[in-house]
């Protein structure tokens, strides 16, 4: 890597972690305040014989901290990107995204998607762990907006394009206006309407993450009619 190419890179770091620390102390404090309020409600007498409240606020109190948790590991996830070195083998793309589905629905409390995978979803290579986060941050994208529709689904499809393949996460939830598109992969940007608003991270990984591949991200959507966001992935030998 010439001189030139690593002060850029670093450039771009220092500006990322200014983007992180400004937005930084609000969202934790939120999240922080969520917690404890919700342990508190759970100190209170009125609640010791409300087993069905106290296990609502239990759920509350453990959404909350994952929240937390996510924050931090996606903030330092994205700071890692900057200067990283991407490590490329193969990857089973249908056994990841079995294995993320079963862990999205461990964390649903009951609030069950359909996820439906296309047969034969062509493998990628790509930085295992990188590609993991690319796909959990689409899944749970999906999963927060199609929950509004009366009979959620998830739907994961793929085309071959010049060069490499495409991959499509499509859910049937809300949608969005078209021209709010590109803004969504900017850091700190959160749906407007939605029932579940996220982070604001975890498109901006994705971003950041299939740039660095030699891909490029999109997504599409109407209001009302649910969100197709893609990502193309160059082929490559493992």
């Amino acid at each position: 890597m010439s001189d030139a190419s690593l002060a850029a890179r670093l450039d771009s770091a220092e500006q990322t972690l200014r983007d992180i620390a400004h937005a930084l102390a609000h969202d934790l404090r939120t999240s922080l305040r969520h917690v404890v309020s919700y342990a508190q409600l759970l100190g209170d007498p009125a609640y010791a014989d409300q087993p069905e409240a106290t296990t609502r606020i239990s759920h509350k109190v453990l959404d909350s901290s994952r929240r937390l948790q996510r924050l931090m590991e996606s903030m330092a996830a994205l700071a890692r990107l900057q200067v990283a070195d991407v490590q490329l083998e193969a990857v089973d793309t249908t056994e990841l995204l079995r294995h993320l589905i079963r862990e999205l629905d461990e964390r649903a409390h009951g609030h069950r998607v359909a996820c439906v995978l296309a047969p034969d979803l062509p493998p990628a290579v790509a930085d295992a762990g990188l590609l993991r986060r690319v796909w959990q941050e689409l899944l749970d994208n999906a999963w927060r907006h199609a929950r509004s529709h009366v009979s959620p689904r998830i739907e994961v499809s793929y085309e071959a394009v010049p060069g490499g393949h495409a991959y499509f996460v499509h859910d049937n939830g809300l949608g969005f206006e078209p021209e709010k598109a590109a803004e969504l992969f900017g850091l700190f940007q959160r749906a407007q309407g939605a029932p579940d608003p996220g982070l604001g991270l975890g498109l901006a990984m994705v971003r950041r993450i299939v740039e660095c591949h030699g891909g490029r991200v999109w997504a599409t959507a109407r209001p009302g009619e649910g969100a197709r966001f893609g990502f193309s992935l160059p082929e490559r030998a493992a």
